[in-house]
């Protein structure tokens, strides 16, 4: 590696990106493989912190990160979680290396017992991890057969490629939405202890706590989270009758404007009122779902779904539902499906653990007469295979 650092200049300027204070000096001045050290490629940063201490200072400051998204350097990638091997890491990928890296290990993580219902989203240049439930593998604890639901946040920060514990939620939740809006994390609905929830708490990463907005029109679990326009969605899922005897179908939604505090319902909005969202994610600015193998978008002024394409694979098989326990993102204007299980088209009950990573070019104008989707093949996961159990978008 070729690097060249040199000597900052405090002085102020104004260049090709606007006014910058004589931090971005410190930017523009350290350079390596020839450009300014903002520039470089994500993939090479964690190296560069090994340079110096001033560069490890640099390139973990809130103020480089911010500068790499102004002028259009950051670099999206994907995490995602596999079921299998057991206790395997997260795993992210660079779709412009097109290669897989592991994270460290999740710290203290009971051995014994399996980690089910929490969610998982990306905010900055940190993963979140909260909530689910902790059951144990040992039949002789008492955690055996209920399990504990939690409240614990662990956030993994890419700049140091480090895990660390984060306030705790207000209250312990498994199976519950989650999304961001601006900096501020966002959950709602769930299981608690003994119930389900129709709370909403707010989580502030630079004050590192967790407050209460207004709940839900009705508590739910199982249910999706997403934002769109500015506002959060909470889609679909087990829905309670509320103190005013109303029980919305499984297919509402609701609707919560950060700006007023209000949530609205929309009684009828999934496409399946009998079964919880499917794997679903915004892409291009829509909501996107697969729905038996067909990829769905929403049209929120007409509260209606249009089919723009198929999953890969899908006219190989007759069962419509074969493939199930993928994960769902957008990354770069592309689709992405990883991993999932696929029933066996010889035997009934025998089903393929998939560690396939696929993307293909889907604009809200697909679709029309011809459903076919080019979808090509990136690179695997290796032996981390089957259902995913979280997956999320990072920029940094």
């Amino acid at each position: 590696m070729r690097v060249a650092l040199c000597v900052s200049s405090t002085r102020s300027g104004r260049g090709k990106y606007g006014s910058f204070d004589g931090s971005f000096s410190r930017f523009s001045t350290a350079q390596t493989f020839g450009l300014p050290i903002f520039r470089v490629q994500r993939i090479e940063l964690l190296k560069l912190r090994l340079v110096c201490t001033s560069w490890k200072c640099l390139l973990e400051s809130k103020e480089f990160q911010d500068l790499r998204l102004k002028v259009g350097s950051a670099e999206a990638w994907l995490y995602v979680l596999a079921e299998k091997p057991c206790r395997s890491p997260f795993r992210a990928f660079d779709p412009f290396s097109n290669k897989w890296f592991s994270l460290p290990q999740i710290p203290r993580l009971y051995d014994d017992t399996i980690w089910q219902g929490f969610a998982c989203v990306a905010v900055g240049p940190n993963l979140l991890l909260m909530g689910g439930i902790h059951q144990s593998t040992n039949a002789a604890t008492p955690l055996y057969s209920s399990g504990v639901v939690c409240a614990d946040v662990h956030i993994y920060n890419a700049c140091t490629n480090q895990w660390s514990r984060g306030a705790s939620m207000s209250t312990p939740r498994s199976w519950f939405a989650a999304s961001v809006i601006g900096d501020c994390v966002y959950v709602a609905g769930g299981q608690g202890h003994d119930r389900f929830l129709d709370t909403v708490e707010v989580y502030d990463l630079k004050k590192n706590s967790w407050s209460h907005v207004s709940s839900m029109n009705c508590a739910r679990s199982s249910c999706y989270g997403f934002t769109l326009n500015g506002k959060l969605w909470i889609i679909g899922g087990e829905v309670m009758r509320n103190q005013h005897r109303v029980k919305p179908g499984r297919g509402s939604a609701e609707v919560y404007n950060s700006e007023n505090g209000s949530w609205s319902l929309i009684p009828e909005m999934w496409l399946n009122s009998e079964k919880v969202p499917g794997p679903s994610t915004v892409h291009c600015g829509r909501l996107l779902c697969v729905h038996q193998s067909k990829l769905m978008m929403y049209a929120g002024d007409t509260n209606s779904w249009s089919h723009v394409g198929e999953l890969s694979g899908a006219e190989m098989f007759s069962n419509q539902n074969s493939r199930y326990g993928f994960a769902c993102e957008s990354l770069n204007d592309e689709l992405y499906i990883i991993g999932g299980m696929r029933m066996s088209r010889h035997y009934r009950h025998s089903v393929q653990l998939l560690n396939t990573n696929e993307a293909c070019k889907l604009t809200p104008s697909c679709g029309g007469d011809s459903k076919y989707t080019s979808w090509r093949n990136l690179s695997s996961m290796g032996k981390c295979e089957g259902t995913i159990v979280a997956s999320a978008v990072m920029t940094m």
